[in-house]
């Protein structure tokens, strides 16, 4: 997973709900990011590598704007190892049985 997510073709969202919550209700913050990352994307293959460098972009943003909070590189950059995999059909007795 990255900060910054495909949601359509040709559209990528800001995943604004795994940032520290001071920062994801920050609309004025969010609006700003936008404004600044959004030419840099224009035009281009919203691929892998550009999801990838456009994640460490806005990383990099945040943090100049914050340099007080330590880790907070490392906080931000670690959404990068969170991920999905396929749904594994699991049996959950509704109603456990105790005893």
């Amino acid at each position: 997973m990255r900060l910054i997510e495909r949601s359509d073709v040709g559209q990528v969202d800001l995943q604004f709900m795994w940032l520290p919550t001071f920062l994801g209700m920050d609309s004025h913050l969010k609006s700003s990011l936008e404004s600044e990352l959004t030419p840099k994307l224009v035009g281009r293959d919203l691929d892998d590598a550009t999801l990838d460098w456009a994640h460490e972009w806005v990383v990099t943003w945040i943090c100049a704007r914050y340099p007080a909070l330590t880790g907070l590189r490392h906080y931000l950059d670690s959404i990068k190892f969170v991920g999905m995999v396929a749904a594994v059909p699991v049996h959950v007795d509704k109603y456990p049985r105790h005893g």
